[in-house]
């Protein structure tokens, strides 16, 4: 098995590092006069919501990697349904939207995004990308 990762799974491995990295900075701030603070995506308030945005990202890209280069062979009646490629699409699926939801949802008045949030959203849009990358390079292949 060659053990060089496709462009796909790069994205997807370093789509879920970003994510992990940046959900510990600030998320969302709050700024009310000479008051300011802040909170990450593991924070209170925003916990379980916005943690799953580093969580799906993060189980995809830790399955891409198992795959890739331990040599973990993914099942072939598929895992709960799923089947590689579908499983992979749906993880990085709900992190992109949960993490682009937050772009419309109402903030209370004082509060913003974060930079954190912002490369959170990188992260877990490039993540799906790396996915739909992946399942081309799969119908290519065969």
């Amino acid at each position: 098995m060659e053990k060089n990762p496709t462009p796909g799974e790069i994205v997807v491995m370093a789509g879920a590092a970003v994510a992990l990295i940046f959900s510990f900075l600030p998320f969302y701030k709050l700024e009310f006069g000479n008051f300011t603070d802040n909170t990450s995506a593991w924070g209170s308030g925003l916990f379980p919501v916005a943690t799953l945005i580093p969580i799906f990202a993060v189980i995809a890209g830790v399955l891409v990697a198992l795959v890739r280069f331990a040599n973990v062979k993914y099942p072939p009646g598929g895992f709960f349904g799923f089947t590689w490629s579908t499983l992979l699409l749906a993880l990085t699926f709900f992190a992109a939207v949960l993490a682009v939801a937050f772009l419309v949802v109402d903030r209370p008045a004082g509060t913003s995004l974060g930079f954190g949030f912002w490369l959170l959203l990188v992260g877990a849009v490039g993540s799906l990308v790396g996915a739909v990358l992946m399942t081309n390079e799969t119908r290519t292949r065969t």
